[in-house]
């Protein structure tokens, strides 16, 4: 009976233990299974959509769904970016997003859009999320600040007071014109550089009537202006908002607070008049080309291309295209970029580009809003200088290298020293670029320009790397930006504008032909308001401030 019992007291305990052991085992298991899971949950999946074009290149064995972008991102700040679907270019993109729309279909998490008729029915289809809430819990100091110091940003993307979009900064002033000038025409007949409306009009009239190609022939033209596009509406290759600039507050085309601090309509101001006389009296003058007012700005910069024009407006990136394509045709023409000159009363204006370049939109059902921000700051650190991932650029043997422990960032020491060629990595991100800060750029140009101080970060050393004559430029335009005149109305079209926008617009590009021309008096200008306001005018003013109103209250 003894050893029965002790039998079964082994038996007991040796089942216990087993027992035990197992549980161990399984508790080991469950653990491991709990810390897989709690790896797992860290790394948040993330959809977008985007625009791929050819200027995006990859490194051998990358692509959009796999690169050193993405990979950065799943490693360092636990994202992985899916990509769902890509598109060429704007209006492939926006029409699958309209489609997706139209039929219901799961947007992606996150995705740019910068067609505002699409932005904003994608705000009232209840499919896109608001983000003020999201911004007070989940945004950086420093991307609060960003968001406060240019409020104006998020307008397009207000709706009944909310705010849906976070704001994908331009430059602020990236595609701002100046002038650029024939240096070695005023070199050759000892003229300086134009300052005011009246000293161009000096240099207009020599570069016309002096040969200053050594043709022979009547065969120059003072300025190049184009009217083709859009009217005087738009454009930046030559521009000519500059010279209604010189006369007042507004320029053709762009909507702009008034005395009383609402918005009015440029085309119908008084100063646009003045500008007008001063066009139409160079166009007497033959300073124009006899066929600006129907020519694009593809076909009007050939005239500076070619040789046959002195001056001609445009941003700084046009030194290189389409302003360096010059020297393929005269080797020897030497272009500089020059302030706007000022008019009768000291005064200048230009067109001023806007403050965004689109927003970023958020499914309704986004949940990672804390991860967007961390992503966003991270990479807006960069452009900032402030950067706890990017020490010297973006990534070692992309945009740099190291050598000998120095960046080297130069493109041809780059591709000398690795053998392979430098690509952009900032090409791979998110918004499909690193992103700006409006007048950030430019204002680094125009420190590197002044003071010739050495850069201190990959970021820096990319823009000091550029065309002296684009540094110069930047630094020109930088100095300007008191005189910007920018469009105010960045909503959809309004209901009126979508039905008679057209009419006017034609109204107003066939009246301003017309008085350049000679075709019609100065005095028809008074006509064509009156008429604009009675044709929907009156009405869209009405409802460009309604709408201007409600993004601001």
């Amino acid at each position: 009976m003894l050893k029965k019992l002790s039998y079964l007291l082994f038996l007991f305990v040796f089942t216990s233990l087993v027992l035990a052991a197992c549980s161990n085992d399984e508790t080991s298991s469950d653990s491991s299974s709990d810390s897989d899971s709690k790896d797992s949950d860290e790394v948040v999946t993330i959809t977008t959509a985007r625009i791929l074009d050819d200027g995006t290149v990859f490194k051998d064995g990358e692509n959009v769904h796999d690169n050193v972008v993405t990979r950065w991102a799943e490693e360092e700040l636990g994202i992985k970016f899916v990509t769902e679907w890509t598109q060429p270019n704007d209006e492939q993109f926006n029409t699958q997003l309209r489609l997706m729309m139209s039929s219901r279909e799961k947007l992606p998490d996150v995705f740019l859009v910068s067609n505002n008729n699409i932005k904003a029915d994608l705000l009232q289809s209840g499919q896109v999320m608001t983000i003020d809430e999201a911004i007070e819990e989940h945004a950086t100091p420093r991307l609060k600040e960003l968001f406060e110091r240019f409020p104006e940003a998020f307008y397009p993307s207000t709706r009944d007071g909310d705010r849906y979009g976070i704001p994908r900064y331009s430059g602020g002033n990236g595609s701002d014109t100046l002038l650029w000038i024939r240096q070695d025409w005023l070199d050759k007949f000892d003229l300086e550089a134009p300052k005011t409306i009246e000293e161009l009009e000096q240099v207009m009239d020599v570069f016309v009537n002096e040969d200053p190609n050594d043709s022979g022939r009547n065969d120059t033209m003072g300025i190049t202006l184009a009217a083709g596009d859009n009217g005087f509406r738009g454009g930046n290759i030559a521009d000519a908002s500059w010279v209604f600039g010189a006369y007042g507050d507004y320029v053709p085309g762009a909507w702009s607070q008034g005395e009383d601090g609402s918005l009015v309509y440029g085309s119908i101001q008084p100063s646009v008049k003045d500008g007008l006389a001063k066009i139409r009296d160079w166009y007497e003058k033959g300073y124009l080309a006899t066929d600006f007012a129907i020519l694009s700005a593809g076909d009007a910069q050939e005239s500076f291309i070619s040789g046959r024009s002195g001056i001609m407006a445009a941003p700084p990136w046009a030194h290189g295209y389409p302003i360096g394509e010059i020297e393929q045709v005269i080797p020897d023409a030497v272009v500089k970029p020059f302030a706007h000159v000022v008019g009768p009363d000291g005064q200048a204006g230009r067109r001023g580009e806007g403050l965004i370049v689109g927003s970023f939109l958020f499914n309704s059902e986004f949940e990672h809003m804390d991860k967007f921000f961390e992503y966003w700051d991270a990479i807006i650190g960069y452009t900032l200088g402030e950067s706890e991932y990017f020490e010297y650029g973006l990534f070692e043997g992309y945009d740099y290298v190291l050598q000998d422990g120095e960046p080297v960032y130069n493109i041809d020491e780059f591709e000398e020293i690795t053998g392979e060629k430098h690509v952009d990595p900032g090409r791979y991100f998110l918004p499909t670029n690193i992103p700006t800060i409006p007048y950030e750029m430019y204002s680094l140009l125009e420190e590197f320009h002044d003071t010739g101080r050495d850069p201190v970060n990959g970021y820096e050393a990319g823009l000091a790397g550029r065309q002296p004559d684009y540094i110069e430029a930047a630094a020109i335009v930088n100095k300007q930006n008191d005189i910007r005149i920018v469009q105010e109305f960045t909503g959809p079209p309004t209901d009126t504008m979508i039905s008679r926008s057209e009419h006017l617009e034609r109204l107003e590009d066939e009246l301003f032909a017309d008085i350049i021309l000679g075709n019609k008096p100065l005095e028809a200008f008074d006509d064509f308001v009156e008429e604009w306001k009675k044709a929907g005018g009156d009405q869209i003013t009405e409802e460009v401030n309604e709408w201007y109103d409600s993004v601001r209250n």
